[in-house]
């Protein structure tokens, strides 16, 4: 049993099959890291590591992570609502995430600190109290909330009756009113064909609106390519005049549709093109999909509340190797945060 450090371009034909295989959460796949990687890490020039875990010369377990030393972290950021740890056997990470833990406590030369985020508030909380259990301090913490819809079988018009009289009302109105403009049409690209204008319909109506300039401008067009290629794409854009005025990125795979960026031209925010868009694509995901969820990712914005059923937490967590000393003094001065703020919000 050993622990491998390999970078991205090292990994075995066995690990990147792990990434493909189907079992893989979209957000931790191999075509997600490729992309996450092209765009994201090369413009920070970070380093990346992805911590194999091989026993009998197969590997067992991958945890992507970006490194600073010895201080490792979930290959993950504002761009990732959700992070995975692959493992070869499907719904069976615990088993080796405990082996490999008690293999992990074994080198500490390795590593300081590692931290895990945004995943599962019930698996980050079993891990914690494992990990508590084989001598490993940690500290558990909430991300964000995630607010999403169960379909239930349901058809969009049995969905829709269920909203605020509202929801329905302006919905019901705007769209009417934005059909009897000049010129007004929604699209809803979800192949290569008309991909290149999609793309840039969908940029202009960002750089209008109130989000301004993405950090990492070639990340979403990467991400829009690659989900267009596997057939996951659902990329919206309303026209008024034939000038797009509100584009969203949707992603369908994982039997959930994933509502992954959204944006309106400012100017024409009166015309709700983003509430006839979001009404547009959920028709399409529950009547066309047959989609089990949808998912608003991240946040507790009150208008992901009014058009989903459920809310749930992603949260991190921070392990840490008190055997080396940057890992006793990282520990020390996180348990003093972390109990300091909980004394003041008593």
């Amino acid at each position: 049993m050993t622990i491998k450090l390999a970078k991205f371009g090292e990994l075995s034909d066995e690990a990147i099959l792990l990434l493909k295989s189907g079992d893989i959460n979209f957000f931790s796949s191999f075509f997600w890291y490729k992309n996450w990687i092209n765009s994201v890490v090369l413009a920070k020039n970070e380093k990346v590591q992805f911590l194999n875990y091989i026993q009998d010369g197969d590997v067992k377990l991958l945890i992507p992570l970006k490194s600073n030393g010895k201080s490792l972290e979930s290959l993950a950021n504002y761009y990732s609502p959700l992070f995975q740890v692959v493992s070869c056997l499907e719904n069976k990470n615990d088993l080796f995430l405990e082996v490999f833990f008690k293999e992990l406590k074994k080198s500490p030369y390795i590593w300081d600190t590692i931290v895990l985020r945004p995943m599962k508030q019930d698996y980050i909380l079993y891990l914690s109290s494992y990990l508590k259990e084989i001598g490993l301090p940690n500290i558990p913490f909430f991300c964000f909330a995630n607010w999403y819809l169960e379909v239930n079988f349901r058809s969009y018009d049995q969905y829709f009756s269920t909203l605020s009289s509202r929801v329905k009302n302006t919905v019901i109105r705007k769209t009417k009113q934005f059909y009897k403009l000049k010129d007004t049409r929604v699209e809803i690209i979800t192949e290569s064909k008309g991909l290149d204008k999609g793309i840039a319909d969908f940029e202009a109506v960002y750089a209008l609106s109130w989000k301004g300039e993405e950090t990492y401008p070639d990340f979403i067009s990467g991400l829009i390519k690659i989900a267009s290629e596997h057939g996951a794409l659902r990329l919206g854009v309303a026209y008024l005049n034939n000038i797009p005025v509100a584009a969203q990125l949707w992603i369908v795979a994982d039997n959930s549709a994933y509502i992954y960026k959204l944006a309106y031209d400012e100017k024409h925010k009166k015309l709700s093109a983003g509430s006839i868009l979001t009404a547009t694509l959920m028709r399409y995901v529950i009547d066309i999909d047959k989609v089990a969820y949808v998912d608003y990712l991240s946040g507790d914005d009150r208008y992901k509340k009014e058009w989903m059923s459920h809310r749930r937490e992603r949260w991190g967590i921070m392990i840490f190797n008190r055997h080396s000393m940057n890992g006793c003094f990282k520990m020390c001065n996180e348990y003093a945060r972390f109990y300091f703020k909980k004394i003041v919000s008593k």
